[in-house]
């Protein structure tokens, strides 16, 4: 069973891809802020406690892991986790390429796809994609995340 990494705060937008990515079978490791407040039970589902301001606890958690899915809280009235993702959104993606890991799954608000998609551009050694919490951004994930053409073992760098 394929395991995927699920990363970020306790919220409808992690909360939505954590079941959609369940429902397709697939094995998850949530690395959240405060893992009790994750309420689902499945055989298939990790649940790790996650401090996004320690880069040495990112890049161990992310070690193993083919793809990496960073979902963020898309109410950005929340100044906590807002707070929390302008100060470590780049050290976690680049805790993520210390590992290993070979793409990087970014989900967020519309409104702040200028803010995530000009650090990813950056980046020429790591495939990632945004996608925005509009429409069906959990099926939408689950589609990235089952891609053949991101298995570790046929990944290609375009």
């Amino acid at each position: 069973m394929k395991e995927i990494a699920l990363l970020g705060t306790v919220s409808h937008v992690q909360a939505d891809i954590l079941g959609a990515l369940l429902a397709q079978g697939l094995g998850v490791n949530a690395m959240v802020d405060y893992p009790e407040r994750v309420m689902i039970e499945d055989d298939r589902l990790t649940v790790t406690p996650s401090d996004v301001s320690n880069h040495e606890h990112v890049r161990e958690m992310l070690e193993g892991y083919n793809t990496a899915v960073l979902a963020y809280n898309d109410d950005l009235s929340d100044a906590r986790t807002n707070e929390q993702t302008l100060k470590y959104f780049v050290d976690t993606v680049h805790a993520a390429r210390e590992a290993g890991v070979a793409r990087v799954i970014v989900v967020g608000s519309p409104d702040s796809q200028a803010f995530f998609v000009s650090d990813l551009r950056r980046l020429d050694d790591i495939d990632w994609v945004f996608i925005s919490t509009e429409g069906d951004f959990a099926g939408r994930t689950v589609a990235e995340v089952t891609d053949p053409r991101f298995h570790k073992e046929v990944y290609q760098a375009d």
